[in-house]
């Protein structure tokens, strides 16, 4: 395997990412993750099977008297790019809102094309529900949550029920996508376009389209969710968060939206450094109505 080290992180090299504004993120959300955390043990590259890819980070507070909920985030990339690292940093903010935060990493395209890594991420939520115990984690409340396009997985993850097939049960109690890009359908894109390369790169073939789309199955929600996006974030994910609000609307489920005042699409995840942030308090109602 081919790596480099960034920020102290041995990490696999990858292509430059398909938004040039991502690479300053990248570096951000590293050097945050790579920051002390008192209070807070880590345990990093929990294996859960014998790939390399098979791995997740753990982050509990130190001294808790009690089994804590889970809060499993993804990360993003447009389903090309990404490493688990980019999480690290929420820790200390989910520790305060009273979870322990476990950040998986999942196979990418074009190697991996839909739904491979929808599949590593629903076998990653199985392998955190059996392992998390261990760990100081209340494997009986589990949310999940992710960014852009680990905030599409999160989605997938708990609105495909007919997928789970025992893997994962009645413990997942929410869904949280920050800047989720719940709409994959995009007709005519312009050349070299991210909805193109939607077509080119993520998804086995054209007619997937739907299928892997989060708001297809808007009415199959079971659980509780939060859309969260920013005021300034690209055009397709406000487009697709408002037609995943309509679509749950119209099919009579409940839900939370969050829109995060002056961010874009990466400042909407850098912002949850902050323990006081809105999102976090959604998170601790959430964990409280169901203990």
């Amino acid at each position: 395997m081919d790596t480099i080290k960034l920020h102290g992180f041995t990490l696999e090299r990858q292509p430059a990412p398909p938004v040039k504004l991502a690479e300053s993120y990248s570096d951000t959300a590293l050097r945050l993750s790579a920051r002390p955390m008192p209070g807070i043990v880590a345990h990093r590259d929990v294996a859960w099977g014998p790939e390399r890819w098979q791995r997740f980070d753990v982050f509990a507070p130190t001294g808790a008297k009690r089994a804590l909920p889970v809060l499993i985030f993804l990360h993003g990339g447009g389903w090309v790019v990404g490493w688990k690292e980019w999480g690290g940093f929420m820790a200390p903010a989910v520790a305060a809102a009273g979870a322990i935060l476990v950040c998986p990493t999942y196979r990418l395209a074009p190697a991996h094309r839909f739904p491979t890594f929808l599949e590593d991420c629903l076998d990653a939520v199985a392998a955190v529900k059996q392992r998390i115990g261990e760990l100081g984690g209340d494997a009986r409340q589990i949310y999940i949550g992710g960014h852009s396009a680990g905030g599409h997985l999160a989605a997938m993850v708990g609105f495909r029920r007919d997928l789970w097939r025992g893997r994962i049960g009645k413990e997942l109690r929410g869904i949280l996508p920050v800047s989720g890009i719940l709409d994959l359908v995009h007709e005519n894109p312009a050349p070299e376009s991210l909805e193109a390369a939607v077509y080119s790169t993520v998804l086995a073939s054209a007619g997937d389209d739907v299928g892997a789309s989060p708001v297809t199955y808007a009415a199959s929600l079971r659980m509780k969710m939060l859309l969260a996006w920013g005021e300034n974030d690209s055009q397709r994910v406000k487009d697709s968060n408002d037609k995943m609000a309509a679509a749950l609307t119209e099919a009579g489920r409940p839900f939370e939206q969050m829109k995060l005042a002056g961010l874009d699409h990466f400042g909407t995840h850098l912002a949850l450094q902050d323990a006081a942030h809105p999102w976090y308090d959604v998170l601790s109602r959430w964990i409280a109505e169901n203990a």
